[in-house]
């Protein structure tokens, strides 16, 4: 995950596998929750990867749902990835 580009933006997590807009959207995406934790979802296809109560925790679970052959970003846009 560290090899991936992060956006942030209204206390949201984004993580891209490329530098350039429109990001990828097939990377998990860490809502804050206002009663604690975060909801994890995949925008792609729209799925709930779940809900936790730590940052690691949502790490975790990120980490666990990349795409395969998932690598470093690129520098470019989606259609370089």
């Amino acid at each position: 995950m560290r090899q991936l580009y992060p956006l942030v933006g209204h206390g949201v997590l984004y993580l891209g596998r490329c530098t350039q807009w429109p990001w990828t959207r097939d990377v998990g995406t860490a809502y804050p929750l206002v009663k604690g934790g975060y909801r994890v979802r995949r925008e792609s296809d729209d799925t709930l990867l779940g809900e936790v109560d730590t940052v690691e925790e949502t790490y975790e679970l990120i980490a666990a749902n990349l795409p395969d052959g998932c690598g470093p970003a690129v520098d470019g846009s989606p259609d370089d990835v």
